[in-house]
């Protein structure tokens, strides 16, 4: 009996160091690949950085460091320069995080602290900055399969080529969300408590939530790639507004659905239903976000309620014929090229 108590404990310290040496030896294996993949990663970002140079654009990731150990793998910058030497844009932004699970690094989650400025030699002009500004992007084989971006409190001034007075944007938070769907683009964009001025003092009393929802034609290239090469992918474009509804803080609410097209120039051309709850609130609005424009918007109104029949509820057919904008046979302006 006492031969026989005496092996067990040998046994079984015999399994516990096999036990303690394998899971050395798994860590040890664990941490060799993921600093192999670590490295592998920070080759792949320099030299897609060097394959952008190859392509005339200067692109900057300041401090690049990877880092996530043991769970996370991602990519760390101090800031991000871009800058397309043909078409003479910079992009300039803050800090940039990125991180993805080891067991599923095709999906990869971001962020990127502002602000933002953007230069172009056409003209644009844009600042932007955030409270919080997350991204999240899933790959397949071929390419980019789906986006998500969001912020929160965005402040944007964008100023358009041949403009003086910049766009204001303001809003509390905001979503971008994109897909492929089979050959087409699928894209939904959220605005919530936001707000916006063009050429005027941006007044963040009367707010909107906005929400469209969009299709577009052969355009899942746009994420996955695909090797087109078009410099104006919203031209020659088959589209589907699938929804758009905008509400003001003041209970006024808007929705417009339609098929349409844009044609190589970038006519626009598209038969779409509008409604309007609460015609004069919105009347009002877009007098304040377009002030140079209040004129124009408040004829436009005049005829909208007229043909409808009167009253400040409006339910309304709008034709647009190669940016030419009508309501039945009335002629309420000309949309340019886009």
């Amino acid at each position: 009996m006492a031969r026989s108590s005496g092996k067990k404990p040998a046994k079984s310290s015999r399994r516990f160091l096999w036990l303690a040496i394998g899971i050395v030896v798994a860590i040890g294996a664990y941490t060799g690949v993921w600093f192999y993949l670590a490295d592998q990663l920070e080759s792949r970002s320099q030299f897609l950085l060097s394959d952008l140079r190859d392509q005339n654009v200067t692109a900057d990731c300041r401090d690049m460091d990877v880092r996530g150990y043991p769970f996370r793998l991602g990519l760390y910058c101090t800031s991000v320069l871009a800058k397309d030497n043909v078409a003479d844009t910079t992009v300039t932004a803050g800090s940039f995080r990125s991180a993805a699970q080891v067991y599923k690094p095709n999906h990869i989650v971001s962020e990127l602290d502002g602000p933002v400025s953007v230069e172009a030699a056409i003209g644009l002009l844009a600042d932007l900055d955030w409270e919080v500004l997350r991204s999240s992007t899933v790959f397949n084989l071929s390419g980019l399969d789906r986006a998500s971006l969001e912020t929160r409190n965005l402040q944007a001034a964008i100023t358009l080529p041949g403009e003086t007075d910049p766009v204001e944007v303001a809003a509390a938070s905001s979503e971008l969300h994109a897909r492929q769907n089979s050959a087409d683009l699928d894209a939904v964009l959220r605005l919530n408590t936001a707000s916006l001025v063009f050429g005027g003092v941006l007044d963040t009393s009367t707010t909107f939530d906005m929400q469209a929802d969009l299709t577009l034609g052969d355009r899942a290239w746009l994420l996955s790639g695909g090797g087109r090469t078009e410099q104006q992918p919203w031209r020659n474009l088959s589209a589907s507004l699938n929804s758009l509804n905008a509400d003001l803080n003041n209970g006024a609410g808007l929705s417009i659905e339609g098929p349409f097209s844009i044609d190589a120039e970038g006519y626009l051309t598209g038969k779409f239903n509008l409604e309007i709850r609460d015609m004069k609130a919105w009347q009002e609005f877009i007098g304040t976000v377009f002030p140079d424009m209040s004129d124009d918007i408040a004829n436009a109104a005049g005829i909208a309620v007229s043909i409808n029949g009167g009253g400040s509820n409006l339910s309304l057919p709008i034709n647009v014929d190669k940016g030419t904008v009508r309501i039945g046979f009335i002629q309420l302006g000309k949309i340019p090229p886009l």
